[in-house]
């Protein structure tokens, strides 16, 4: 899945062409104000992703395309951005779910490397089916290891499903990198699908013996071309036997990581 216009270009058009079967897209509305405050209040902006069924419009391709600055100083208002032109992302195609996350602090507070962590009101973002039901739900976790990031995956009813967090090192006190694998893989941070009681990995479903076995949500690298264009990939190995409902709340838990995780690091 490509996410929203942001994420449109002639490279994600042949990635679309290599990956037709996926036939997805997401679409995110969220403030000016509130994506510019999040260097200061990393994930603490509210946001809502509509997910789309069937190809990206070429009306949002030929639109990102335009890599002028207008683009870059488009100026929006209110709680909602103008990025569709006051269109409803519905008018794009059928909205499949729903990821909506509302005003919350951040995970940090402060600029540049002056920070200081946020452990109430954490951010949290809710999946929902197409009638709006809510099938899930992530959620930020701060305990004493502050230098972890954690997250927790709820099913629709409340049950805890999975804890999500990357491997440590230094007795669980830092975050351990990964270096090894081809292309996109050399060099990321995995956030691995845990049991949420034992919190030992699950195993990725299709896995096969040489390959990575790990559920997990894993950031890529974009490649040299792509570094000026601020723009995130993601991989997800979904756990074996997770229903449907669940593969689209791990894909929400996925958005609320980047907003938290990377995407502040980005507005510095």
């Amino acid at each position: 899945m490509t996410e929203g216009k942001s994420n449109v270009s002639k490279l994600d058009q042949v990635r679309q062409a290599e990956l037709s079967e996926v036939g997805g897209w997401i679409a995110e509305e969220a403030s000016l104000c509130g994506r510019t405050m999040s260097s200061c209040f990393p994930g603490g902006r509210r946001t809502r992703h509509t997910v789309h069924s069937g190809k990206i419009p070429s009306a949002l391709v030929h639109e990102e395309q335009s890599m002028g600055c207008g683009q870059c100083c488009s100026i929006q208002y209110g709680e909602m951005s103008n990025e569709f032109n006051g269109l409803d992302p519905k008018s794009y195609g059928p909205v499949i779910f729903t990821h909506e996350k509302p005003k919350t602090n951040g995970v940090t507070c402060g600029l540049g490397d002056k920070r200081c962590p946020c452990c109430c009101n954490l951010p949290y973002i809710e999946t929902k089916d197409v009638h709006e039901k809510i099938i899930g739900r992530t959620e930020y976790v701060c305990d004493a290891c502050l230098c972890v990031p954690k997250f927790d995956v709820f099913d629709g009813s409340g049950h805890h499903a999975y804890r999500i967090r990357p491997d440590t090192c230094i007795g669980g006190l830092c975050v351990q990198c990964r270096c090894d694998g081809p292309g996109g893989k050399c060099f990321r941070v995995p956030f691995i699908i845990r049991d949420p009681v034992t919190h030992e990995p699950l195993r990725a479903g299709g896995s096969r013996s040489g390959g990575e076995n790990k559920a997990q949500i894993t950031s890529l690298w974009t490649g040299i071309k792509r570094c000026c264009q601020k723009k995130d990939a993601y991989a997800i190995h979904f756990p074996e036997g997770a229903t449907k409902e669940m593969k689209a709340t791990l894909i929400g838990s996925n958005i609320l990581i980047d907003m938290a995780i990377f995407e502040q690091e980005e507005n510095n």
